[in-house]
């Protein structure tokens, strides 16, 4: 059975990140990363306006200043407010996220799925 996100799951995201600054993106899903420009560095300080959810709700737009991340979350990916995050390390304990966006307060937002299997893709567009 596919899985698509809930309406309720996009718009709490949608608060979480919105006016949030980016302090990194790190991408760990091997081929997950659709683009190589503009780099994930480019997105660091560029501000998050919106996040907008496609028909299907497969497939996210992060909404920066000058920036669009398009994330096709496949059947199973989830996004995860975090309260606190950093770089991900398997010292950490935690499973691999297929990508973590951090964000200048602190915060951050993982886009994860259940299988080791990375099938989430991203890809970067200047606006």
């Amino acid at each position: 059975m596919e899985r698509a996100l809930a309406s309720q799951e996009v718009n709490m995201a949608r608060e979480w990140v919105a006016g949030k600054k980016i302090e990194s993106f790190r991408v760990y899903g091997v081929n997950s990363l659709k683009t190589l420009a503009p780099s994930l560095d480019d997105l660091v300080g560029d501000q998050i306006v919106d996040l907008v959810a496609q028909d299907d709700a497969r497939r996210v737009d992060v909404v920066c200043r000058d920036h669009v991340i398009a994330v096709d979350l496949e059947r199973t990916g989830k996004l995860a407010a975090l309260r606190e995050a950093a770089a991900w390390s398997p010292a950490a304990g935690t499973p691999m996220p297929t990508g973590r966006m951090t964000f200048e307060d602190g915060t951050g937002l993982d886009f994860r799925e259940p299988a080791k299997t990375k099938r989430i893709t991203f890809a970067v567009r200047r606006r």
